[in-house]
């Protein structure tokens, strides 16, 4: 009779011991799973994420040059060279290179009341050809544009005159400063406008 309970008990712990590794095979398969579902997904989000920013660049403004724009009879994604922000203090213009015939768009902003100066605009020869005045006692943000053209009043009657690197600081800090280049390439359409010299104009941009 004991010989049996013995037999029973030792039965009993070998059907345990069993039904433990099961338990622990299946916990470690379950976590094996689980690590390779992780795998999978971090893979899987990667190569979205990774489709995803190919695609943006794929659809991003992609310059061509002049002479390609009128092969292609204008059928092109952008002639013109993106916006890259140019900042000194609270002066932004929007771009490092312009062509010929394009608009440089400034922006003076967060202007404290005892701000008060000039910006000026020296071309590539260091003649000064445009100054924007900013008074932060009346308005604490504003915005123009002008066109670097050929102009009669500034003895600025050839093209080649523009193009080069232009140099903007605030009147009376000369040792910041920043740059920007005028290409020697004409916007298209625009060519008639560099033929003679122009009188200038500049437009003050005001929010609504």
């Amino acid at each position: 009779m004991i010989e049996k309970k013995e037999k029973l008990s030792k039965k009993e712990g070998n059907q345990e011991l069993s039904l433990l590794r099961k338990f622990y095979r299946i916990k470690k398969n379950w976590e094996f799973m689980n690590k390779n579902v992780g795998i999978a997904t971090g893979v899987g989000i990667a190569i979205i994420v990774g489709i995803i920013l190919f695609q943006v660049n794929q659809t991003m403004w992609q310059q061509v040059s002049v002479e390609e724009y009128y092969d292609k009879g204008g059928k092109v994604a952008g002639v013109v060279y993106p916006d890259n922000p140019q900042i000194l203090g609270p002066l932004q213009i929007n771009k490092d290179k312009y062509l010929l015939g394009e608009n440089v768009y400034v922006v003076i902003k967060d202007l404290r009341p005892q701000d008060k100066g000039n910006v000026d605009f020296f071309t590539p020869e260091g003649k000064l050809y445009e100054t924007i005045g900013f008074n932060g006692e009346t308005k604490d943000f504003h915005k123009k544009y002008f066109k670097p053209q050929l102009l009669k009043s500034k003895n600025l009657c050839e093209k080649e005159q523009l193009v080069g690197e232009w140099t903007v600081m605030f009147r009376g800090y000369d040792m910041a400063v920043i740059n920007f280049e005028m290409l020697p390439d004409v916007l298209p359409n625009h060519e008639y406008q560099f033929v003679e010299c122009q009188v200038a104009y500049e437009i003050d941009i005001i929010d609504p």
